[in-house]
């Protein structure tokens, strides 16, 4: 028996450290215009109830416990959503607005102490869902001296490497985008014998291997399975844009020529550019692309996800390459393209909410609190969203209040859970029903008897405005008393 019991035991707090999830990362907590930073950690804990705790120990107000906390999971995505009186030791108690959004293994969340004017961002993705060495400011210091994880003629494959090595070049350049500091990275044609050898930038690998610069075997390629993470760039969300800070010079001038920018979206097998062949396993790319003669601009490039659709490929790698030409063997030596500030952008905004098919009143995307009337329990399937984002998602939950009223969350989330907002709907029963002690749309004796409940010995929940017969913002006999003869009499 005791081996039993102790088994058991063992069990039970197994059980209990899996429904308990540790976020370690920053949060950056902000008071009256004053920031401060601190590592900490979050931890979530599912109750037996299905609800969730969340434990955070922030500085200036030590270690917060929000119970009863709601959360919904969508494609992946978890979102808590809560406003709470949350009880500390130095400062006693808080009211706390809590939105957090979760997934694999990864946390952001937004705290609000509104009546202290105190706004708190956690944070665990850091650059997760960007490219890395985005800013080329992290050069490698070997033979190659190219940007870590971007790759030219130095790093190349192929027959021919070491020749295209010293005619088209890849290197660091102190001319920077406009209010920036640092470095760029910068691209230069050259030429071979009267061929022009385009300079060329990829965060895959480049392969050399034929003298003719038309030549499929020229050309940038990427796959998982090639050995070396060095060449390979894993995609966790679908990206909107791509934006990137641009420059490019001409050896010649020639306003036909134009530099290029090529990103594709793929599922992780081989592909390469120029391409040898259709290739299937494309899931997106970048519209436009070709870049004229001109000082630094930011290019902002949508991606076109619908266009390969029929593909039905997984969004698993990102592939990016840069060209002084965007064909091969074009263009003049000296031609240069500098490349500074890369961003993935990743949109998650609501751009429409109905309520069986109606839009919510007084919609509007920057407000984010709403007010509705309604008999009865809200149906969370009746109201229906419309956002932007190729890797958003949009999570609903709801809670009722001790009042028998409902707080409606519903959130939209980016792909990188950067970009995100929670919209509340508090549903309440409609104004001027009396005596509907039990919010279920009809007033008779079962209202009574709850009402007499709550007041005798505080039990059960009740809409405390219905229960009010008499306004006077008190629950007592009185409104029991009145409330009977509301019945009788009907």
């Amino acid at each position: 028996m005791k081996k039993s019991f102790f088994t058991f035991c063992m069990a039970l707090m197994t059980v209990l450290a899996l429904n308990a999830e540790d976020y370690n990362g920053t949060i950056v907590v902000t008071m009256n215009g004053i920031t401060r930073t601190a590592d900490v950690t979050v931890t979530v804990t599912q109750s037996e109830n299905g609800l969730y705790e969340l434990d955070l120990d922030v500085p200036i107000y030590g270690l917060m416990k929000m119970y009863d906390v709601h959360a919904a999971t969508t494609g992946g995505v978890t979102v808590y959503s809560a406003e709470r009186t949350v009880s500390t030791a130095a400062h006693g108690d808080l009211r706390t607005i809590l939105f957090a959004r979760t997934v694999d293994g990864m946390m952001a969340a937004n705290v609000a102490l509104p009546d202290k004017n105190v706004t708190m961002w956690f944070n665990t993705v850091g650059d997760h869902f960007q490219l890395p060495n985005s800013n080329f400011e992290d050069w490698n210091s070997s033979y190659t001296n190219e940007p870590n994880r971007w790759h030219g003629f130095k790093s190349a494959g192929g027959t021919f490497a070491s020749t295209s090595a010293n005619i088209a070049s890849l290197g660091s350049s102190d001319d920077v985008r406009p209010g920036a500091t640092g470095h760029s990275a910068v691209l230069t044609a050259g030429s071979f014998f009267g061929i022009v050898a385009n300079g060329t930038m990829t965060n895959g690998k480049l392969m050399a291997g034929d003298m003719s610069a038309s030549s499929p075997a020229n050309h940038a390629e990427m796959d998982k399975d090639n050995g070396t993470n060095d060449f390979y760039m894993p995609l966790y969300a679908k990206p909107d844009k791509f934006n990137v800070w641009l420059k490019y010079t001409q050896g010649t001038a020639d306003a036909n020529n134009k530099a290029s920018v090529s990103v594709k979206t793929f599922d992780g097998t081989y592909y390469q550019e120029p391409v040898d062949k259709t290739y299937t396993n494309l899931s997106g790319s970048i519209v436009g692309g070709q870049i004229p003669a001109g000082d630094w601009t930011q290019y902002s490039f949508p991606f076109d996800y619908a266009s390969y659709s029929d593909n039905h490929a997984a969004s698993n790698a990102i592939f990016v390459t840069f060209s002084t030409n965007g064909n091969p063997g074009s263009g003049s030596k000296n031609d240069a393209v500098y490349v500074d500030d890369m961003e993935l952008v990743y949109l998650g905004n609501m751009t429409g909410l109905t309520y069986q098919g109606q839009p919510i009143n007084g919609w509007d995307p920057a407000v984010t609190t709403y007010s509705m009337e309604m008999a009865g329990e809200p149906n969370l399937d009746d109201f229906v969203t419309e956002f932007e984002g190729a890797s958003a998602v949009t999570t609903k939950s709801m809670e009722q209040n001790a009042d028998g009223s409902y707080r409606i969350a519903i959130s939209v989330v980016s792909g990188d859970l950067q970009n995100a907002t929670c919209y509340i709907i508090n549903v309440t029963a409609p104004a001027g029903l009396k005596g509907d002690v039990d919010n279920n749309g009809i007033v008779n004796v079962t209202d009574a008897i709850t009402l007499i409940s709550y007041i005798s010995n505080g039990s059960g929940a009740i809409n405390e405005q219905n229960a009010d017969m008499n306004d006077d913002h008190t629950i007592n006999v009185s409104d029991a008393i009145t409330l009977i003869n509301q019945i009788l009499n009907n």
